[in-house]
């Protein structure tokens, strides 16, 4: 038996579902919302992994043919009830639950909106976000990735699961047909004063890297 959305939402935790813009009738919330263009150069945005699954951030309000809540590539979230089905795969550490359900209860949605975008990035590195813009229906943002520091868990050779949310400034309309993402690897420049990790070591925690056979930085 396929289960419910209440005992998904109550079993795997927090909540995204864009809705669908209200046709005839009275005007929904979307229609007081803004097609606009804008630029963040310091955007805030909540980096959330999964190591050990191929997902992130589910919605709660879709199942697929198997009854399973369908995996959310990327959305715009424009209001607290949309926020409230977002779900989090299994694999997420609890920590990271918990700041995504601040980071939603934080949000202002009259005056922002959340973006989430779903990324992929390798074990021993980390993204380093530059800046997202949107336009009338679309959300770009740059970056460029750089080593995680040493006291991170990672398995080089392996990629990761990899969310973004973004919260925007601005009260965006729900309506996505577009998105994009450029950037380099590694960052021209960095803030991080650790040696390079070996290309084939495992760093367990604060452990030294273990170097597994093979050379290279």
């Amino acid at each position: 038996m396929a289960p419910t959305r209440r005992a998904l939402l109550g079993s795997l935790s927090v909540g995204v579902l864009a809705g669908c813009l209200g046709g005839t009738g009275d005007p929904g919330p979307e229609s007081t919302r803004q097609q606009v263009s804008g630029t963040e150069t310091d955007p805030t945005v909540l980096k959330i992994r999964n190591p050990d699954g191929e997902r992130v951030l589910l919605d709660g309000g879709e199942t697929d043919d198997e009854g399973e809540p369908i995996p959310i590539g990327r959305r715009l979230v424009t209001s607290a009830d949309r926020a409230d089905d977002l779900v989090v795969a299994e694999g997420v550490a609890d920590a990271d639950r918990s700041r995504l359900r601040s980071f939603l209860d934080e949000t202002d949605f009259d005056a922002e909106t959340v973006y989430v975008a779903r990324a992929g990035v390798e074990s021993c590195e980390r993204l380093e976000i530059h800046s997202v813009s949107w336009d009338p229906g679309r959300v770009e943002y740059e970056f460029c990735s750089e080593l995680r520091p040493p006291d991170e868990a990672c398995e080089a050779g392996t990629r990761v699961a990899l969310a973004l949310v973004f919260r925007l400034p601005v009260a965006l309309d729900g309506r996505l047909t577009g998105s994009g993402a450029s950037g380099r690897s590694p960052c021209r420049r960095t803030e991080t004063d650790y040696a390079v990790i070996d290309a084939n070591a495992t760093v367990p925690g604060n452990e030294t890297a273990i170097d597994e056979g093979g050379g290279g930085a």
